[in-house]
């Protein structure tokens, strides 16, 4: 991820002093027949109430799936066509997209990298949409 710059690593004591810098826990959610997924718990640092509520609720409802795919297929107008289904695997996807709106708040989603206790702390700042 860091030669993809998809994270800048800093150590703590150099980024310890910036205004509005939080730090977030890692995890890793392990998964069948793929390499595990790193995963950023953004609860800690309180981030996520403070994302706007910009996509429709619908959108985030993942129980009964199916009843809702079979239902718009049913529903849709056939004097457009044959109704196509497309699965689209956007697990990489949030990495590509730079935070250039507004570089302030990059320190807002910091992640403390592992490291072993002998070690200086090192910090994650992600110069593109973290996925978590």
């Amino acid at each position: 991820m860091i030669q993809k710059q998809q994270w800048i690593m800093l150590p703590y004591s150099a980024i310890k002093y910036i205004s509005d810098l939080r730090l977030s826990t890692p995890g890793c959610v392990p998964q069948r027949d793929r390499r595990p997924r790193w995963i950023c718990d953004y609860t800690w640092s309180e981030v996520n109430p403070e994302t706007l509520p910009i996509a429709a609720l619908e959108s985030m409802l993942f129980s009964h799936a199916l009843d809702r795919i079979l239902c718009e297929i049913v529903l849709a107008d056939p004097a457009l066509g044959p109704v196509y289904l497309m699965k689209i695997d956007i697990a990489d996807g949030f990495f590509r997209i730079n935070i250039n709106i507004n570089i302030n708040y990059i320190p807002k989603l910091g992640v403390v990298f592992p490291t072993l206790p002998s070690e200086a702390p090192l910090i994650a700042l992600p110069p593109v949409l973290p996925m978590d």
